[in-house]
């Protein structure tokens, strides 16, 4: 009995090592997609930030397989009109042959300008984004930032070139580390401005600059008359903020809103003028 016992051990134990030599070493998604080794089935859970993607994984093959999802994947929207996903949060696990196994993925929404994904959308595995999201979503990856607003936003301002004054959030502390990465990876300065951006609404008003808030600060070294107002890259006034207006010489600073949902995004510039001629300019972009 002991000797039956024993031999059913070895055997068990030999079994597992096997198992461990024949499991196929760490594969990603795409690429057990392309060799046939598994199924994959990919829909939106609705939404664009957090845990927005339901994956489910059927191994087709006769051994282990041991998987992976990377941060920085681009998942392709199958309908054109909606936005593509971002993986944020990497994944490694195995899966048994003949299991089938369900992945709640963290991503977010990666073409501005597209609508929302809906629930139960239909994505394919996709690619490897470009490399300045690949290392935006590892960034946020090790942060654990996946369900931060300011991050969806950074997201926007590498896939859709958003200002750097979009980022922003409830945490200014998470803000501003996001703010400072993005400006590094693409070489752009962060405005002293901030870009408030659609985030819902029809296609026409997704991903627009609804307006922008931030300070105007200048000096006066006499009495005068002034005006500030903003003019789009042609000199065309879009906006006057006040006019011809009696100030005292002095230091300023003006709080302004620019309202730009109906402007489209490029260049403008604010111009504080006194006696017609411009005193001071600055550039605002979006």
């Amino acid at each position: 009995m002991k000797t039956i016992r024993k031999s059913i051990l070895v055997l068990f134990a030999l079994s597992i090592a096997l198992s461990r030599v024949m499991a196929i070493d760490c594969l990603s998604l795409e690429e057990a997609g392309k060799r046939g080794l598994v199924k994959l089935v990919i829909k939106s859970k609705g939404g664009c930030t957090g845990q927005v993607i339901e994956m489910k994984i059927k191994n087709l093959g006769h051994q282990l397989l041991n998987l992976k999802l990377e941060a920085g994947r681009r998942l392709d929207s199958k309908n054109d009109s909606q936005q593509d996903i971002l993986v944020t949060k990497s994944e490694e696990f195995a899966v048994s042959n003949n299991e089938d196994k369900t992945l709640h993925v963290y991503g977010m929404c990666c073409q501005a300008h597209n609508s929302g994904p809906t629930n139960n959308s239909e994505y394919s595995i996709g690619r490897m984004a470009d490399s300045n999201l690949v290392k935006l979503a590892e960034f946020i990856d090790k942060n654990k930032y996946f369900s931060s607003c300011a991050s969806q936003h950074a997201i926007w301002a590498i896939s859709d070139g958003n200002s750097i004054g979009g980022i922003s959030g409830d945490n200014k502390y998470e803000s501003d580390k996001l703010k400072k990465y993005v400006s590094k990876l693409t070489g752009r300065p962060i405005p002293k401005y901030n870009v408030d951006y659609a985030i819902e609404g029809s296609d026409e008003t997704m991903g627009r600059a609804r307006k922008i808030e931030g300070t105007f600060e200048y000096t006066l070294p006499a009495n005068a008359h002034v005006s500030l107002a903003i003019y789009d890259s042609t000199g065309t006034l879009v906006q006057t903020l006040f006019k011809e207006e009696a100030h005292q010489s002095g230091d300023y600073k003006l709080y302004y809103t620019f309202r730009t949902a109906h402007l489209d995004q490029g260049t403008y510039y604010a111009r504080l003028k006194m006696d017609g001629m411009t005193q001071k300019e600055m550039k605002i972009e979006f």
